[in-house]
Parts: C-alpha cells; sequence; structure tokens
C-alpha cells in the first residue's frame, strides 16, 4: 500500500495540510485573535495538539495491537470515502467567504482545545481518515509513532503560526481571497488521497 517509511510521512504531511487549510473552528480561532496576537497560531496549535497527541497514541496502540487486515481494508474504504466527500465540499464551497470575528477574553490555548473536541468533524475524520493513517502507520513498527505525531502536529503549528503573522501584520488590509485558493487545493489533495484510499481499500478485497 505504501512504498516505504518517508513515502508515508509525505502523505500524512499532504493529507494533514489539506485538512487544516479547510476553513473551520479553529481556522476561525487562528484568524480571529491573529489580527491582535502574532502568536495566536502556535496557542491554537498547543491547545489543539492537547487533544490530538493521546488520540493518536490511542489509535496507534490500539490498531496495532488489533493488526486485522480485514479491519484495516474496512476502515481505508470507509475513510477514502468519506475524505472524497469532504474534499467535495471544500470545492463546491470555496467560493464562500469566511466570516470570523475576534473573540474577547478567554485563553487561545483553551479555545484551540475546545474548538477541536467541541467539533463532530473532528472525531468524524479521526474515526475514518485519522484511523486510516495510524493504521498504515503501525505497519513500520512503534518508531512511526513519534515521527507520525511531530509531522502531523508540526503542520498545524506552521500553517497556523504563518496564518496568524500574516492577519498580524496586514490587519486590516488582510484580502480573504487566498482562502478560495486554499480550499481548491486542499480539496483537490483530499479528493486524491481518497481516491487512493479507498482503491487501495477495495483492491483487498478482489
Amino acid at each position: 500500500m505504501l512504498d516505504g517509511p518517508l513515502a508515508f510521512l509525505v502523505m500524512v504531511m499532504l493529507i494533514s495540510l489539506s485538512g487544516v487549510l479547510v476553513p473551520g473552528p479553529n481556522m476561525a480561532v487562528v484568524i480571529g485573535r491573529g489580527v491582535g496576537d502574532r502568536f495566536a497560531g502556535a496557542r491554537v496549535s498547543v491547545g489543539h495538539a492537547v487533544a490530538e497527541i493521546p488520540l493518536i497514541i490511542a489509535l496507534f496502540l490500539g490498531l496495532e495491537a488489533l493488526g486485522d487486515p480485514d479491519v484495516i481494508t474496512a476502515i481505508a474504504v470507509l475513510g477514502g470515502s468519506i475524505l472524497i466527500l469532504t474534499g467535495h465540499q471544500a470545492l463546491r464551497n470555496r467560493h464562500q467567504a469566511l466570516q470570523v470575528a475576534a473573540s474577547g477574553g478567554g485563553s487561545t490555548v483553551m479555545l484551540g482545545f475546545l474548538t477541536s473536541v467541541s467539533n463532530p468533524y473532528w472525531w468524524l475524520w479521526w474515526a475514518t481518515v485519522g484511523a486510516v493513517l495510524v493504521a498504515s502507520g503501525t505497519a513500520f513498527g512503534l518508531w512511526m509513532l513519534p515521527a507520525f505525531i511531530i509531522v502531523h502536529i508540526g503542520v498545524d503549528l506552521v500553517c497556523y503560526q504563518v496564518i496568524s503573522m500574516t492577519m498580524s501584520a496586514t490587519a486590516e488590509r488582510v484580502d480573504s481571497g487566498w482562502l478560495k485558493w486554499a480550499a481548491l487545493v486542499s480539496g483537490g489533495i483530499m479528493v486524491s488521497f481518497g481516491v487512493y484510499f479507498l482503491l487501495s481499500g477495495l483492491s483487498s478485497l478482489i
């Protein structure tokens, strides 16, 4: 299914990138808080990581212990389907402007955590697409766990921080048009990898 650990980590990076660029609750906090705090992206990433790291570890260890190829095939088919649908939605809605408002009060780190765990699509992503990635990662052994976490969390950190620094630097002059291109690119990436996962899973059934 994968050529090697480097190819797998590149896949993790691209799929993580496609997810982080799609406007959502975390992105809204980064943009809203970024107007007045250039490090809002890093703070949101910390809160996001607090929610994700335990979940990644639990999925990795649980799936490694299970090791059932039929389960891996099933989540590959389901995850690929969800990824295609999510990517299609991003492409379809790319012309809609993202409306956000800077929220006053409350810890940005806490908001990063709360906007993650309270988002049903975040749970759905990890139950399907994220599970596919984690399940694939177990094939390389336990050493892939920290590598997976570093790459996935690192993508969030870099992207969110760049966005918050851009908001802080440009303030009222920022143009939201780039979000349409971000949705176009990320949607295309999601659909592409969704087809890859789906076909990989279906090929195991034939």
